[in-house]
């Protein structure tokens, strides 16, 4: 990674008495963007070796927040989904506890309208206590924030209150959570009928059990998971079943996509750079040295020459690059379609084709200056999406088109005798690079290696993407979402075990009076919680890798890089393991509280 340092002239002289001092000239043209393409063209005539575009490099700074931005909003949405269900399930079985005094307070009098505005009452308490909760923690991690590579841009100022991000944030909680409490709050209102004494039907799960022969605690516990139960037993288990189910696909889903980012990461071709390393030439006679060295290196497998410049397509600037293969297939990697393989054809990075409303199969039309002369005007047909390094200058992945270098850069060497001569001399003066890969095993890495000793200043390696690292592993959007949803599958289980045994006190007083023992009447809590987990894994694992491959293709295509998803066995595997082994942890303590309880106390409290 490099680093600029802005000094003195007097600061670099005394450092280092022998520095190259280079000058910089920082312009700003009458036609502003749209005079770039013809400024280049005459710089580079006049022998100047690199004029840049600020605009495309503050596209490119931009390019690479965006995606923690579009992370924090997915994260911010997916944790709010999730905490919707959690909130609703939760309120929804308190609103069924509540419920038991409802034919008491309808005896002395109290209307419906008032046990509605009873069970709301309750629901605003917990709402505004959660909004101050949330308004305080969002200020104590306030200094955390802004994270990644948006922190440089943006140096954090210590605790910071926004008045108009956290009091509508606070307030659209409160609504929500009112809005989660309404349905339950009027449902429960009604005062029921005594229930009747007619048996229950037995769920099909509890069945088949029954028919294989299944342990009483096994039966019990599974008819805890399924079935709601009657009048004062009734326990929604509904909700707790669905929260499983989308706790443990969120978590699979989370597995595919941070397997899939850790591919790309560590995969160079997926994010443009299908090369071992690429030169830079510092003028033309030592881009003509470069061309010759590789060429004659026969450990050099593959050998590709390009130069850019700036080009106006259907009025918008675009930095384009023109290039051929001196040996093997052209090192540019093609997301979907393919490389332009005529003068007529184009290949475009994904945001560049969004930008211009085009598509593989599109005729745009380009504009491309020329040193003398007026520009040339031409059609072209879109046959493919590239993606280009992000340290290639074209704005960022997803930023930038391909030409062939007759297509763009010298059509008049169509007619020349010696046309790789003019055309080496053509991406010479556009600033040409050259792209190298080596044969693999240590012939190739020898290779590599005599490069970068005998021309130190001129190579380049790749480097990851700066954006897609801090996304990654800087702010670590997967690990976050898979802990926001760790949190919520746990007050989801913890809750609905709470309010099972506290609701289900006079069964487990029945069944110690039978004759269950403490060991028995543990194992049937932890049976429900087994098996509203295994209920989770038999739906979730599916749905969440199914759900991470198209969370995946939908990232990366809007990224517009090569979309490969990884499905890692060994983690989902993990996650069904761990997945059990939490909720039987989270069931010891309402296990250890049922068991140890006397019959005697249970069945006199009811």
């Amino acid at each position: 990674t490099g680093y600029s340092l802005y000094v003195t002239q007097a600061f670099a002289r005394t450092v280092n008495p022998d520095a190259v001092l280079v000058p910089w000239y920082l312009v700003r043209l009458r036609g502003g963007a749209a005079d770039v393409p013809r400024f280049q063209a005459q710089a580079r005539a006049l022998g100047v070796p690199y004029a840049a575009d600020v605009d495309t490099a503050a596209d490119a700074i931009q390019a690479s927040i965006r995606p923690q931005v579009t992370g924090w909003w997915i994260l911010a949405g997916l944790a709010a989904l999730a905490g919707i269900v959690v909130i609703a399930s939760a309120l929804a079985r308190q609103a069924a506890v509540e419920a038991e005094s409802y034919a008491t307070l309808s005896a002395l009098g109290v209307t419906r309208p008032q046990r509605v505005a009873l069970g709301m009452a309750t629901t605003l308490i917990v709402a505004v206590g959660g909004a101050i909760a949330g308004v305080a923690l969002a200020f104590a991690l306030s200094p955390l924030t802004p994270v990644g590579e948006a922190r440089l841009a943006d140096p954090s100022a210590g605790f910071a209150f926004d008045v108009f991000v956290l009091l509508p944030g606070a307030a659209a909680a409160v609504a929500v959570v009112l809005a989660l409490g309404l349905w339950p709050a009027i449902g429960t209102a009604r005062v029921r009928q005594p229930e009747t004494t007619l048996p229950a039907r037995a769920s099909r799960i509890v069945a088949l059990l029954a028919r294989a022969g299944a342990p009483p605690s096994m039966l019990i516990g599974a008819r805890r998971a399924v079935e709601r139960g009657h009048g004062r037993t009734a326990v929604p288990v509904g909700p707790a079943l669905l929260g499983s189910v989308l706790a443990v696909t969120a978590l699979c889903a989370t597995a595919v996509f941070g397997a899939s980012l850790g591919h790309l990461i560590g995969t160079p071709a997926l994010y443009g750079q299908p090369f071992d390393l690429w030169l830079t030439p510092g003028s033309p006679a030592q881009f003509a040295q470069l061309t010759a060295d590789t060429e004659h290196d026969s450990a050099i497998s593959d050998i590709s020459i390009g130069g850019s410049v700036a080009v106006s397509i259907d009025g918008r600037i675009v930095q384009a690059s023109a290039g051929r293969s001196l040996r093997g297939p052209v090192l540019v990697t093609a997301v979907n379609g393919h490389l332009p393989a005529a003068d007529d054809q184009v290949a475009m990075g994904a945001a560049t084709l969004r930008q211009l409303g085009a598509h593989v199969g599109s005729l745009i039309r380009v504009t491309a200056p020329r040193p003398q002369g007026p520009p040339r005007t031409a059609w072209y047909q879109v046959t493919g999406t590239i993606v280009f390094p992000p340290d290639f200058g074209t704005g960022g992945l997803g930023a930038g088109a391909v030409f062939t270098l007759d297509g763009l850069l010298s059509p008049q060497c169509a007619r020349d005798p010696a046309q790789q001569a003019c055309q080496l001399r053509a991406v010479a003066s556009a600033g040409g690079d050259i792209l190298v890969r080596a044969v693999p095993g240590p012939r190739g890495q020898a290779a590599l290696s005599r490069l970068a000793r005998a021309y130190p200043g001129e190579v380049n390696y790749p480097v990851p993407p700066t954006n897609l690292v801090n996304f990654g592993q800087a702010v670590n959007f997967p690990a976050l979402f898979g802990l926001a949803v760790t949190v919520f599958g746990v007050a989801t289980l913890m809750h609905v075990l709470a309010v099972s045994v506290a609701r289900r006190r006079r069964e487990a007083g029945l069944l110690k009076a039978l004759g269950f023992v403490r060991r028995q009447v543990a194992s049937a809590v932890s049976w429900q919680t087994t098996i509203i987990a295994a209920a989770g894994i038999l739906v979730g694992v599916p749905a969440g890798v199914a759900g991470g491959r198209l969370a995946w293709r939908a990232f990366a295509d809007g990224l517009g890089v090569l979309p490969v998803p990884i499905m890692a066995a060994w983690v989902i595997a993990a996650v069904a393991a761990g997945t059990l082994l939490a909720a039987n942890t989270l069931a010891l303590g309402p296990a250890l509280a049922a068991a140890r309880a006397h019959p005697a106390a249970l069945l006199r409290a009811e």
